[in-house]
């Protein structure tokens, strides 16, 4: 076993996310907790295991409404998380407490919410549905100033869309999950893609097949960014332009209840695995054939995440949990 899970924090929980802090490298999680009044965003220090800030009210739950990512700063880089809720963007520096507002019209209700840097400013991503194509509107995350727009493809079909980043490493290269440039009357099952973007040059510039994937962690690798996605039976880490840059056999992947989270943890690549209905998750170095071992939550579970200091964070209607993954007490 990797480490025992357990409670961090009481509660219905519908999604996690985590990031590294900027100077101390301490990690923060951040996750939208479901009570009678709607949904609140939390945020915990992870070295600490104690809550950061107050309870952000009119938190989205789905998981596309909202980003978590490091972004680049006055003060230096801090995490910053942004939702889309009441027809506004919110932009909430995590660590400092500062909170900007987007209230133009051209903001108003996006359907997917990123994060990426912009010409070294940190910026929110919007997306809107204009089906077969998104619009995409940047906003600088500390002034709300309107930074950028273009158009990109989208798709014809209803499946998840998410904006994959991966800051500050990623830059202005931001993913967007999408369908491939096909037919209307295909089947959405085996075309999904995930779309690299410049946010400066505001156009696609590579185009990566993932299959009928759930999740596609993007994470810091070498001198740029990869993707990580499961693969009949391996979890694969490719580049942009879709070359393998490592893998690693995985036989419990299987069939489409499969939960990926990721992340580098001392300069290592560790990912998560397993079937969301269980809530059991085995931990690998992609670096090493043996899994570290195995996490257990209560399941189902809503969604997970890998922090950079070896934390693995589950969110479920029964709580939060949390477990060392690094292997050390392995």
């Amino acid at each position: 076993m990797v480490g025992r899970a357990e409670l961090l924090a009481q509660g219905s929980f519908e999604n996690v996310r985590a990031v590294r802090a900027a100077g101390d490298g301490a990690a923060t999680a951040c996750a939208s907790q479901v009570g009678d009044d709607g949904a609140v965003g939390l945020a915990w220090d992870l070295a600490r295991g104690a809550r950061v800030g107050e309870p952000l009210p009119g938190f989205p739950c789905d998981g596309e409404e909202w980003a978590f990512g490091l972004l680049p700063g006055p003060r230096g880089a801090s995490p910053v998380v942004a939702w889309a809720g009441g027809g506004r963007v919110h932009v909430h520096d995590v660590r400092g407490g500062g909170e900007v507002v987007i209230d133009e019209a051209e903001a108003s209700f996006p359907d997917v919410v990123g994060l990426a840097v912009h010409e070294d400013r940190g910026a929110v991503v919007t997306v809107f549905d204009r089906r077969p194509h998104a619009e995409i509107i940047l906003w600088d995350a500390r002034t709300g100033e309107r930074l950028a727009d273009f158009e990109t493809w989208f798709g014809y079909w209803s499946s998840d869309r998410r904006v994959l980043h991966a800051t500050p490493e990623s830059g202005p290269l931001i993913a967007l999950t999408c369908d491939s440039e096909r037919a209307e009357d295909e089947s959405p099952h085996y075309y999904n893609f995930v779309g690299v973007l410049d946010v400066e040059l505001g156009r696609q510039v590579a185009e990566l097949d993932c299959g009928p994937v759930r999740d596609v962690p993007m994470v810091p690798w070498e001198d740029g960014f990869a993707f990580v996605l499961e693969e009949a039976g391996r979890i694969v880490v490719r580049r942009p332009d879709g070359e393998e840059a490592a893998a690693v056999d995985a036989p419990e992947i299987a069939g489409a209840y499969v939960n990926l989270a990721a992340a580098r943890v001392d300069g290592r690549l560790l990912v998560a695995s397993g079937d969301f209905r269980e809530g059991v998750y085995t931990v690998r170095d992609v670096a090493r054939p043996e899994p570290l071992g195995r996490v257990e939550v209560p399941g189902p579970v809503g969604g997970v995440a890998l922090a950079p200091d070896g934390t693995f964070l589950a969110a479920t209607d029964a709580g939060l949990y949390r477990a060392c993954v690094t292997g050390s007490g392995a």
